[in-house]
């Protein structure tokens, strides 16, 4: 028992338990026109397939090739969401993703300008970004077992594939390894700490009902993949449409 609620502690600690404060009906919003920054981080261009057996003699690790770029794709969605709900989009080519990820910070049951990054900040604003949007390749948790013993957990560093056998039977899950971010400038706020961003980015993992089985578990044709990519896709592009929805309408 106390290893289950250790268990539980651990995963509403990775899942961001602590609850900011609400908002002002309309918080984060913007007025249309303003100049929103976008960086995308997403090194590989692989994709995962991790595989959980009955035992450890049946794991395996798999990567494929991703039928479309990721940084590519990822820009395109959100720069296409953004710019609909009548924002200016400004590539953030010239800045690292460690000099904007954590524009705003809570502390102190407030958010605030995060000290660390105020050079990032002054430049911004110098050129009139109102919100910066940056979306990222994340580490997720793909799977947390906790019955009959110590905990067993599965951790993708990329997107893809997550699979579970167990006694014969097989479930599949599509894993967005990716995280947004939306920092607004002034007041300091991270609207992905809010409604409707929360919720989807907490809950990205997604098992697959319908799949069907492959010839080969561990040799997947392009075919047999295509659903995981289009969940994938799928994620993405809700990701932006709530993204451009949070900043178009404030969140709550």
């Amino acid at each position: 028992m106390r290893r289950r609620l250790l268990a539980l502690f651990v995963a509403l600690a990775l899942t961001g338990c602590m609850t900011p404060p609400p908002l002002p009906p309309n918080g984060g919003q913007l007025a249309k026109g303003a100049k929103v920054g976008l960086l995308v981080r997403i090194p590989t261009a692989s994709a995962e397939h991790m595989h959980v057996g009955t035992t450890v003699f049946n794991n395996f690790s798999t990567t494929y090739p991703f039928p479309w770029n990721p940084t590519a794709k990822v820009y395109e969605a959100f720069t296409s969401e953004l710019e609909k709900a009548g924002f200016q989009v400004v590539r953030l080519t010239s800045f690292a993703t460690t000099s904007v990820n954590a524009l705003a910070v809570f502390k102190h049951d407030r958010w605030i300008a995060n000290p660390a990054q105020a050079w990032a900040a002054r430049k911004l604003k110098d050129d009139q970004i109102a919100a910066v949007v940056l979306v990222e390749a994340t580490r997720t948790q793909a799977r947390l077992e906790c019955t009959g013993g110590p905990c067993g957990e599965s951790v993708m560093q990329n997107s893809g594939l997550f699979t579970r056998s167990m006694l014969g039977s097989t479930r599949y899950y599509a894993v967005p390894a990716i995280e947004a971010k939306v920092f607004v400038m002034d007041p300091p706020l991270n609207l992905a700490a809010y409604e409707p961003m929360l919720a989807q980015q907490r809950q990205r993992v997604r098992q697959l009902k319908d799949f069907q089985e492959p010839r080969d578990l561990k040799r997947l044709s392009t075919a047999e993949f295509a659903p995981v990519a289009s969940a994938i896709d799928d994620h993405v592009r809700a990701l932006s449409r709530n993204t451009a929805q949070a900043l178009s309408q404030g969140v709550k």
